[in-house]
């Protein structure tokens, strides 16, 4: 059997040779082999199967978030800190990328830190002399 259009069958015998063609719903029999063949109804299929996977929206945001993490790590930071100790300032600090020129980039933004120089205070008003 061979349906190009479903409008029309086209018949074969077991050897291949041409016996017929019929439509569906035609009732008309066709004799294959000493057997009487009725084409009733023809019903279409592509051999293609669609199916869904509820899991592929997490799978694709997981890989979008892995992407964009990647891109994240790339990224330098710095943390700085400060802490003074009585009359000085302890500084202290650390870093994810470039080690070696942190301690270059670090003094020079303690170069540009003013000192401050505390001056004897004066008693205002007089008080407590």
């Amino acid at each position: 059997m061979l349906a190009r259009d479903l409008q029309s069958i086209v018949l074969y015998d077991q050897d291949g040779k041409f016996t017929g063609v019929r439509r569906p719903n035609s009732k008309l029999p066709i004799d294959i082999g000493g057997t009487k063949v009725v084409i009733v109804d023809a019903i279409g299929s592509s051999g293609l199967d669609l199916k869904t996977d509820p899991g592929v929206p997490v799978v694709y945001a997981g890989f979008g978030a892995l992407m964009l993490t990647t891109c994240i790590s790339y990224l330098s930071h710095a943390q700085i800190w400060a802490m003074q100790d009585g009359t000085a300032v302890v500084v202290g600090g650390k870093t994810n990328r470039a080690k070696a020129e942190f301690p270059e980039e670090m003094n020079r933004l303690l170069d540009r830190v003013p000192e401050i120089v505390e001056s004897p205070s004066k008693n205002p008003e007089g008080v407590g002399s």
